[in-house]
């Protein structure tokens, strides 16, 4: 998404926010436990483009740059103390019905489109009667901590997945580095009453965290949350669309959420941009179309597919599961191609052309055909090298 950000003139401040990750990610075992690297994945770089670097930033820091980004154009608008309703839909226009908190006022509004980017718990969504198709992970209560410590002293680089059975981790630096927060994603029993987890904490850090004992830290923020795997049925209801949360839902392990809803974003600001033309005013059931079979699809193949194997990768103690994480450091351990390839794929931009003609589609296809090819090949290769050495 970071070519996404150039395009729109805040990359720059997104970069200043967060940290620049030019190290990579780090596999590894809890502090408390081995505490040994099992692999890395190395910095890596799309095969379009001039961005070699991953950037960590919390998402309400990318939200106010984004804010104060879309403050500046003359017919930007938010509208706070604002409750979805409901909406109808006639030939030409979408009626939306908000209403303050207090539900004591209402206003309506009209447009030729509207984008739900209401969240997971979508009320237009609902509205829309759109089945939101998945499941709920139950093995874990997920937690989100904030916190304040020197990992960088003791090795630890920005990107880290803590490998075990039951004090697995995604440690990553969350802001710049003046600041020094990073964020710790992990997994408490679901047993444990919600209100007795803090007490649970110290005895989960001390597990994971390295360094001297006693361990100085400084939680900033802990949430517990249950994670799911989720998406619409449809993208699309008529002149309405879902967009990010609304639309799709996946644990964060692989940090897969807040990049593929700004995809969604960026897809679906390529088809409106041409729908707001008068050569493109009537095929906008098109292009909607388009968006939602585009975006789903990306979605269900890809991200969800990413993100379950991802969350197995750091836990799981099913055999088939065990060797597939083995086969997988045995390979970027021994075949410094696969950990650039694996990081490549990390990278990829969007296109800016959706609907090529018919023989740039089909020389796409040939190009993406023997790519494929191309890949297997190699992996075949890695891992055929990886076995015998």
């Amino acid at each position: 998404m970071l070519n996404e950000f150039a395009k729109l003139g805040v990359l720059d401040d997104v970069v200043r926010a967060g940290y620049k990750n030019q190290e990579g990610l780090t596999f590894r075992t809890p502090a408390g436990g081995s505490d040994q690297v099992l692999a890395k994945i190395p910095p890596g770089k799309a095969s379009k483009g001039s961005i070699d670097y991953g950037v960590q930033v919390g998402q309400p820091k990318v939200v106010e740059i984004f804010r104060r980004h879309a403050q500046q154009l003359p017919k930007f608008q938010i509208r706070y103390d604002a409750r979805f309703v409901g909406l109808h839909e006639d030939s030409d226009f979408v009626h939306v019905e908000v209403c303050n908190q207090a539900g004591t006022e209402s206003t309506f509004f009209s447009a030729q489109h509207v984008v739900a980017c209401d969240g997971a718990s979508s009320p237009v969504r609902k509205a829309l009667e759109i089945p939101f198709e998945g499941f709920t992970w139950d093995d874990w209560r997920f937690l989100a901590i904030n916190i304040l410590y020197d990992f960088d002293s003791y090795g630890y680089p920005a990107a880290n997945h803590v490998i075990d059975s039951e004090d697995w981790a995604v440690v990553a630096r969350a802001s710049n580095q003046e600041e020094g927060l990073w964020r710790i994603a992990t997994g408490i029993s679901p047993d444990i009453p919600i209100e007795e987890i803090e007490k649970h904490l110290p005895a989960k850090l001390e597990r994971l965290l390295p360094g001297p004992r006693p361990l100085k830290y400084e939680i900033a923020a802990v949430n517990p949350y249950w994670a799911h795997e989720r998406v619409a049925s449809s993208y699309r209801s008529g002149r309405v669309v879902l967009c990010g949360d609304s639309a799709h839902l996946n644990n964060p392990l692989t940090a897969l959420g807040l990049s593929t809803g700004l995809a969604d974003a960026a897809v679906l600001a390529r088809l409106l941009s041409q729908i707001f033309t008068p050569e493109g005013r009537h095929l906008w059931s098109r292009k909607l179309d388009l968006y939602a079979s585009m975006r789903r699809q990306d979605f269900v193949t890809r991200v969800q597919k990413q993100a379950i194997e991802g969350k197995r990768r750091l836990h799981s103690t099913d055999k088939k599961f065990v060797a597939q994480r083995e086969d997988f450091f045995n390979m970027l351990n021994k075949n410094e191609g696969f950990g650039k390839f694996v990081a490549s794929t990390m990278m990829e931009t969007l296109p800016d052309n959706l609907e090529p003609s018919r023989s740039a589609a089909f020389l796409g296809f040939l190009a993406s055909a023997l790519t494929t090819i191309g890949i297997v090949a190699r992996i075949l290769w890695w891992k055929l090298r990886a076995s015998v050495l």
